[in-house]
C-alpha cells in the first residue's frame, strides 16, 4: 500500500489487449479459462519507487468473475541485506515491519513463479493500482515473468471510488467505512487486499443496480483472458506455495 496517493483524472475502464512480446521474452502459458477473474493485490514496500525500492509483503485475494473470493495467500518478503549487512525496511511506523520480521522470509525470487501464475488470466485490482502494478511490473519483468512493454489489465478501486459512492476521501480506510466493508490491520498486505476485494464487490453491486456491469466488468475480464504477458514455471509455482511466510496475526509474538 503506498504511503501517499496522487490524484488522477478518472478515465474509462481500461481496454487492454495482448502486448507484443520481445524476441527474448519467455513463451507465456495461456490462462486456464476457469481461472479468469480478479486478482486483488496489496504490497507493502520500503518506499515509493518501483525502480529503487523493494517489496516487503504481498497480499493476494483471487476472486471469480462475480468478485466472490476463491482463495488467498500472503507472505513477507526478504529484500536482501544492504551494503551494511542489514535488511532495509523503510518506514516501520507505516507498515509495522522490522528487519527481524523478514530474516526467515522468502526472497522475491522464491515466490515469483507463484505470483505470476496466480495473476495470469485475471484482472489485477488494487487500491491505487498504479503503485502496486508499477512494483509488480518492475519486480516480475526483471525476472522474466512479464513480457517487456506489456500493460497489465487492471482496475483501480481508488480511482473508481467516487463513481460508485459518495465519499469525502479516496483513502482505503474511508472508502471501506462508507461502503460498509470491514478492514483489519491497515497496511497489513492481506488485510488491505481483502478490503479492496470488498470494495470491488461493492462497486459490482452498485453497478448491477445501475445496469453498468456489462459495460464495465465484462470488458475487463475479456482483456485479462486475452492477455499473454505472464510467464512462469508451473512446477516451481507449486513448490513455492510451501515457502510462504505470512505476517503473524495479532497477539503472536514476533521474532526478536
Amino acid at each position: 500500500m503506498p504511503f501517499y496517493r496522487r490524484s488522477r483524472r478518472l478515465g474509462p475502464l481500461p481496454t487492454v489487449g495482448p502486448a507484443p512480446r520481445s524476441a527474448t521474452a519467455p513463451a507465456p502459458q495461456p490462462a486456464d479459462p476457469c481461472e479468469v477473474g480478479y486478482a486483488v493485490v496489496d504490497l507493502e514496500t520500503t518506499g515509493l519507487s518501483p525502480t529503487t525500492d523493494s517489496i516487503l509483503e504481498i497480499g493476494l485475494v483471487l476472486t471469480g468473475p462475480d468478485g466472490l473470493p476463491q482463495r488467498e495467500w500472503s507472505t513477507l518478503v526478504n529484500p536482501g541485506a544492504g551494503p551494511d549487512g542489514t535488511i532495509e525496511v523503510g518506514p516501520t511506523f507505516i507498515h509495522g515491519l522490522r528487519p527481524t520480521d523478514l530474516t526467515d522470509a522468502p526472497g522475491l525470487d522464491d515466490v515469483a513463479d507463484l505470483l505470476a501464475r496466480d495473476l495470469a488470466g485475471r484482472v489485477v485490482v488494487a487500491h491505487n493500482a498504479r503503485f502496486d502494478v508499477g512494483f509488480l511490473t518492475q519486480a516480475l519483468g526483471r525476472r522474466g515473468h512479464l513480457a517487456r512493454g506489456a500493460r497489465v489489465p487492471r482496475v483501480c478501486t481508488m480511482e473508481w471510488a467516487r463513481h460508485f459512492m459518495t465519499t469525502p476521501s479516496r483513502r482505503l480506510t474511508t472508502c471501506c467505512e462508507v461502503a460498509g466493508v470491514e478492514i483489519g490491520r491497515h497496511h497489513s498486505a492481506l488485510d488491505d487486499a481483502q478490503a479492496a476485494a470488498g470494495l470491488l464487490r461493492h462497486y459490482m453491486s452498485v453497478g448491477r443496480e445501475r445496469g453498468e456491469e456489462a459495460l464495465a466488468w465484462s470488458r475487463t475480464l475479456a482483456d485479462a483472458a486475452a492477455f499473454r504477458g505472464w510467464s512462469w514455471d508451473d512446477g516451481a509455482a507449486r513448490l513455492q506455495e510451501q515457502r510462504l511466510a505470512p505476517r503473524p496475526g495479532p497477539g503472536v509474538p514476533r521474532t526478536r
